[in-house]
């Protein structure tokens, strides 16, 4: 069998190719959604993010934080806004929520109930210590989450109804002036 240039070099181009896309097929991590520029999150923290997001707002008859990609707002204004210190303390009180979760429930806030979920938040309501990474994580995303709820499209749209100024134009209500109160 005589191998000629072309082909030869065409089986070089395969190979190589495989070569480089194999390592992302042994990845073990899940990838996230979104990339960031200093955070370094995987699929599986996204998830624990998202349901803690869930926790804090639930759904109801209304769409709940998750619903409306609170938790993607939550690392996008983690990663742009806040400074490298913060940045790591958040990722500090992020790996010691999830100790503090195997520790209280025996197992990750992903696999837990949401009666378990419920009290491990509960618990972090009650922690005022400010030096605290977990406390930290724990109210900067409680905020950040209400700030996407809030701030959300849906929210503004069929809760909390956003009306521009100077809103609305009255025509039929009569004029009565005011005294003046002279100083």
């Amino acid at each position: 069998m005589a191998v000629n240039r072309r082909s030869a070099i065409k089986q070089l181009l395969f190979v190589s190719a495989g070569l480089a896309i194999l390592p992302s097929c042994l990845q073990k991590t899940t990838r996230t959604s979104m990339t960031l520029k200093h955070l370094k999150i995987d699929g599986d923290q996204e998830k624990t993010l998202a349901e803690l997001v869930n926790t804090i707002i639930p759904p109801t008859s209304t769409p709940g934080a998750k619903e409306l990609g609170a938790h993607l707002f939550t690392l996008l204004m983690l990663d742009d806004c806040y400074k490298k210190e913060d940045q790591e303390r958040w990722m500090n009180g992020f790996k010691a929520f999830d100790a503090a979760s195997k520790k209280m429930n025996g197992q990750s806030f992903l696999e837990s109930s949401q009666d378990k979920r419920d009290a491990l938040v509960t618990s972090l309501e009650a922690i005022k210590d400010d030096k605290d990474d977990l406390f930290y994580f724990y109210k900067a995303t409680k905020r950040l989450t209400i700030q996407a709820y809030t701030s959300s499209e849906y929210f503004l749209t069929k809760v909390n109804v956003y009306e521009l100024v100077p809103g609305r134009y009255k025509g039929c209500v009569p004029y009565t002036p005011q005294p003046r109160k002279l100083s």
